[in-house]
């Protein structure tokens, strides 16, 4: 028997989205002129994967409606990181994330240093700012 993939909403309540009742994980595989971030992963990061998405019988067009969807097992199971749409970047073979609000003025990033589990601000900036892209050195190991 196969287990049904686990949505976790907002940390780790589970979501009341069954495929049964028509009801899964949908997630941002292109979006026009770059608005939102791709499913992501990297090789060095064996198991986790990134995306925006939302729950329900299908992709929504409401962007607005979408949130940060982060994978530890390759795929199988599913935790809503934050509200909102974020880019994302993966560091140390998976041991460094760093994300960032998503076309909305902000002055700090996150980062989590244990796949996700806990979370903190780091303030980048004394004033608001778009953040177009996260760049982490792919060599890196600290």
């Amino acid at each position: 028997m196969i287990e049904a993939p686990q949505f976790l909403r907002g940390g780790s309540t589970p979501s009341k989205c069954y495929i049964e009742d028509g009801c899964s994980l949908h997630l941002e595989i292109y979006s026009h002129m770059g608005q939102l971030s791709p499913v992501y992963s990297t090789e060095k990061a064996v198991g986790i994967v990134l995306a925006t998405g939302n729950l329900g019988k299908r992709l929504t067009e409401n962007n607005s409606a979408k949130h940060l969807w982060m994978s530890r097992d390759g795929g199988l199971n599913w935790q809503e990181v934050r509200r909102g749409t974020h880019i994302y970047e993966v560091g140390d073979h998976g041991a460094l994330i760093v994300i960032a609000k998503k076309r909305e003025p902000t002055n700090y990033v996150e980062f989590t240093w244990d796949e996700g589990q806990t979370w903190e601000k780091m303030v980048i900036s004394d004033r608001e700012l778009l953040i177009e892209n996260i760049i982490i050195e792919p060599n890196s190991i600290s």
